[in-house]
């Protein structure tokens, strides 16, 4: 029964230890780094929010207009860098949750001020 304890023990130990460390991820080169996906997405959403109050009072003729947002072209960033990026930081889990946390407080922080201009003074490392 003891050698079955230290066979767990052990196995548990090593398992840990064989575990990647999301926060020591080394970020390729054909993907965005944090702040500039957190800088992005944050962008998206405000485009997003923005668009869905426009679309309420758009006429059909000028429904086209109510997009004029383009996060990525705003941000100079290419689509198949965006979809690395995506691709990349949708698997390493915790490194996403670690930027959404920051991207709802960037965007609580624009709430909160009522102005998108302050979007640059938000910090993005806590």
């Amino acid at each position: 029964m003891r050698i079955i304890f230290i066979y767990i023990f052990f196995s548990a130990f090593l398992f840990n230890a064989c575990s990647s460390n999301e926060e020591d991820v080394k970020i390729p080169s054909d993907v965005l780094s944090e702040e500039q996906f957190i800088k992005v997405l944050t962008d998206c959403y405000l485009a997003e929010g923005a668009a869905g109050i426009n679309v309420k009072n758009v006429t059909g003729q000028k429904f086209d207009s109510a997009y004029i947002f383009n996060p990525l072209k705003d941000n100079q960033i290419s689509k198949p860098l965006f979809d690395s990026s995506i691709s990349f930081y949708t698997k390493h889990p915790k490194l996403l949750k670690i930027i959404y946390e920051k991207i709802l407080d960037r965007l609580s922080q624009i709430q909160a001020n009522g102005k998108i201009d302050t979007l640059d003074s938000v910090t993005v490392n806590k």
